[in-house]
């Protein structure tokens, strides 16, 4: 609780009404990386059919082969309820002489849009693990070995080698996007669009995503990337900067969500027995993916 024995700065006069009390915060980065929405059900349940194989041949007169479609097991995700709150006495706001001590309310703001942008960067980090956030088959988000539901082969979203953001990087990158398969290990199209990276790799990813020409070379031959396909990029300042790890995404097939189950909201109440105000914010939301195409990913270090 906010008292005036803590706070006794507040009660003098000859502070500078200009000390800092708040911070400017980055654009919104979550819903940069994530899809968002919102769910109005306790739980999201997600599955998958593997769908039919190419066509075989059908002699004349004989009877067509007749498959039966495979319906992967259904995962189920929750939501996360997340809080925070502070207190300020009755006496404290009638002494405090610059009408600060009940203003934390931008802070529960900050707090807040805080805890978004790190549990979507707590899902970038699992991204290779898979210890916190798994999809189909209970499977990270990126590696080497995916499960196919109609197929005993396997697939990858994770470029060979981790090799650090690069041209030979990227140049692996679409190229696994380009053998990405479907649940009967048939050739499906993965068009990336979008770098994600983390705070050590922008500059390299605007000069991947805004030269003309292939950047890092003395020749200067044309940036190809830009040529198959316009590039930009998304950067999370949240996200373990430690490693050079990075991802490529394709926008309109990826399958990973942000959504709210109870937008943020800021009660505010006071207590007669206490004689003090209260101040609390609270938001419910689920953060997942459950199939892994598009996106692709190198752990580089």
């Amino acid at each position: 609780m906010h008292v005036r024995g803590a706070f006794n700065h507040l009660l003098r006069p000859g502070l500078r009404s200009d000390f800092r009390d708040d911070y400017l915060s980055f654009e919104t980065e979550y819903d940069q990386i994530l899809r968002t929405g919102t769910m109005d059900r306790a739980e999201i349940e997600a599955t998958t059919l593997s769908g039919l194989p190419r066509q075989v041949k059908l002699p004349e007169g004989e009877a067509y082969t007749i498959l039966d479609t495979e319906l992967a097991d259904k995962i189920v995700y929750t939501d996360t309820q997340f809080g925070l709150g502070f207190s300020v006495s009755q006496m404290m706001m009638e002494d405090d002489l610059y009408d600060r001590a009940n203003q934390s309310a931008k802070w529960l703001a900050r707090s807040t849009r805080l805890i978004q942008e790190y549990q979507t960067a707590d899902w970038l980090d699992d991204a290779f693990n898979g210890s916190t956030f798994t999809g189909f088959a209970g499977e990270a988000l990126c590696s080497t070995t995916h499960s196919l539901l109609g197929s005993s082969s396997t697939w990858s979203n994770n470029v060979s080698g981790n090799p650090q953001l690069g041209i030979l990087g990227l140049q692996a990158a679409f190229e696994l996007g380009e053998t990405t398969v479907d649940h009967q290990n048939d050739p499906i199209p993965v068009r990336i669009d979008t770098l994600v990276v983390n705070v050590a790799e922008e500059w390299t990813a605007i000069q991947l995503t805004q030269n003309a020409d292939e950047p890092f070379t003395a020749d200067r031959n044309i940036n190809a990337s830009r040529r198959k396909r316009k590039l930009s990029y998304t950067i999370s300042h949240y996200k373990d900067q430690s490693g050079k790890d990075w991802f490529a995404r394709d926008t309109s097939i990826h399958d990973a969500h942000f959504l709210f189950k109870v937008s943020p909201q800021f009660p505010d109440w006071y207590e007669d027995s206490t004689r003090s105000a209260f101040f609390a914010s609270r938001q419910r939301f689920c953060v997942y993916h459950y199939d892994p195409r598009g996106w692709i990913g190198s752990n580089a270090t």
